[in-house]
């Protein structure tokens, strides 16, 4: 489950919007649970405390012994990486029993995804920051396919986001009832400006 609300000024969350569904139950507890959240910490353009949009992914694990699982039927995002017309005319599901994973763990995954990243001059210039809710699916055999952006940011920085999801290798695929099957996950990309230099990528996952 997937809602986007707007961060005020004062960090009081407002504007709920589901982008991402699953049960219709679990779509409101994921909402009770973002109204009782505490005030965030507010957004920063050139110095100055803004408004700013942003989301938060929630993931329910089901139960072993629950009949139904959800299927993916939005297709809401803009697609910009590749697109496997196969796949996105099976079945997709969004939550399974065993969910896709990457093959070197979560730590080697943030850390390939910080070291691919080039900030877009322009991006950098205008001073954006912030966080890319992306989507893509896995495939029964671990292929990355259909690339979307859910929530952009920026256009360049969008396409950035969408190149580097593009060079990640085959995940561990997501099983359903002990079977492979096709799985659409969420990641999120967060862009900072950072003079700092990036630490070198470890070559022993």
């Amino acid at each position: 489950v997937v809602y986007t609300f707007i961060v005020e000024k004062d960090g009081t969350l407002t504007n709920f919007d589901l982008i991402h569904r699953a049960d219709s139950s679990l779509d409101k507890e994921a909402l009770r649970i973002l109204q009782s959240m505490p005030p965030w910490r507010p957004a920063k353009y050139k110095e100055q405390i803004v408004r700013s949009k942003s989301y938060v992914p929630m993931y329910f694990r089901l139960n072993k012994n629950a009949k139904a699982v959800a299927r993916n039927t939005t297709n809401s995002a803009n697609t910009l990486g590749k697109t496997n017309p196969e796949i996105a005319n099976s079945e997709v599901f969004s939550i399974v029993d065993k969910m896709p994973q990457y093959p070197y763990g979560e730590k080697e995954l943030a850390g390939f995804i910080a070291h691919q990243l080039r900030y877009p001059k322009e991006a950098r210039q205008q001073g954006v920051e912030g966080r890319i809710l992306c989507s893509f699916i896995v495939a029964a055999d671990g292929s990355i396919s259909n690339i979307e952006v859910v929530q952009g940011l920026h256009s360049q920085l969008d396409k950035e986001a969408i190149r580097v999801l593009s060079l990640m290798s085959k995940w561990i695929p997501g099983e359903n009832n002990g079977e492979k099957v096709n799985v659409k996950c969420l990641l999120p990309i967060d862009f900072t400006i950072d003079e700092e230099p990036i630490p070198a990528l470890s070559s022993n996952p």
